[in-house]
């Protein structure tokens, strides 16, 4: 079993290289071209806020959430940023999952964590994988259910940087 994207993942995608672009674009103009007419806060709050939300989705988003997975027989293999970093895991090394829903502007989403040594290490979301359920139902059967784990934003931006 394979997780495939949902459009909305892909987004994701295009946003990173839209901030990405932004920060080429308006770092060097800002700091190089050495405009001393500019006000002092624009050029710190544009790059800090360009630079944070860069950081976010790559290191947030990219490399945590907009992952493969792909469940074998007795193995599961995680791919990163389109597959550069594939790590794989053996069924029998993980603890089991718990499950977490994120409520904002745009609906509820379920989230599913696959867990080895009391640690994430595998996150599934509804929002960016279209065959969610299924692959939550497939790893139903095969993993043990750990409970429902409350959703922390606080978590989540720790485990940007692990």
């Amino acid at each position: 079993m394979k997780t495939k994207f949902t459009f909305k993942a892909l987004l994701v995608y295009i946003l990173s290289i839209a901030f990405l672009y932004l920060f080429i674009l308006i770092i060097p103009r800002i700091f190089i071209e050495g405009d001393y007419s500019m006000p002092l806060f624009p050029k710190i709050f544009l790059p800090s806020i360009i630079t944070f939300s860069f950081i976010m989705l790559v290191f947030g988003e990219i490399r945590t959430k907009c992952i493969t997975l792909i469940i074998e027989k007795n193995e599961i293999t995680v791919k990163r940023f389109f597959g550069i970093f594939t790590k794989s895991y053996k069924i029998s090394e993980i603890e089991g999952w718990k499950y977490s829903h994120l409520t904002g502007k745009g609906g509820t989403y379920e989230y599913t964590y696959l867990y080895k040594n009391n640690n994430k290490i595998i996150k599934i979301s509804q929002f960016h994988h279209r065959n969610y359920f299924q692959v939550k139902n497939h790893i139903q059967g095969k993993f043990k259910y750990l409970g429902y784990e409350k959703f922390s934003y606080i978590h989540e931006f720790k485990e940007i940087f692990k």
